[in-house]
């Protein structure tokens, strides 16, 4: 077999095979070179008329990849005390924020109607002002006052709920 036309004519659609699936321009390079040099090495096992190149190197570039991700998570899978300590804090700040979540929906289930609307198309809608005024069909001064007092009541709540919890 003639390897350099092989090479020639087919490098670019392995790189982007391997790139696809590895998502890293080094490693793709890395693998498309390892894929090219393990068909060289082992072109004694097929004829030349038999063979379908592309077949073969992607062959050789899927089982290449599969070693690579095998390698990266045996790498991944030795985690020292530290990490686990870390990851333990991070842990317990997800079920705080969690919790947290939780109360605010509650303190959000507490306020008015119309204070509910307006919270929930300013802050998590994300409307103006202006826009928040002309869906509920009141001025922006009453928006904006109804917004202050909304934010102060939920506040309030949840200081009151932590002081008794």
């Amino acid at each position: 077999m003639n390897w350099e036309s092989i090479w020639r004519e087919n490098w670019r659609e392995i790189y982007l095979y391997i790139f696809y699936r590895v998502q890293d321009k080094q490693d793709a390079e890395d693998l498309t070179q390892d894929t090219f040099i393990r068909a060289i090495k082992a072109q004694h096992r097929y004829k030349d008329d038999e063979v379908n190149v592309i077949a073969l190197l992607k062959s050789i570039a899927r089982n290449l990849i599969i070693d690579k991700w095998r390698s990266n998570n045996n790498k991944q899978s030795s985690i020292s005390l530290d990490e686990i300590s870390i990851g333990n804090a991070i842990e317990k700040r997800v079920e705080e924020h969690i919790l947290d979540q939780e109360e605010v929906k509650h303190a959000l289930s507490l306020l008015k109607e119309e204070q509910h609307k307006i919270i929930s198309y300013r802050l998590l809608q994300g409307y103006s002002i202006k826009e928040t005024a002309l869906m509920i069909g009141k001025n922006e001064t009453y928006v904006r006052v109804a917004q202050f007092r909304a934010i102060e009541f939920i506040k309030n709540h949840l200081k009151i709920e932590r002081m008794e919890g």
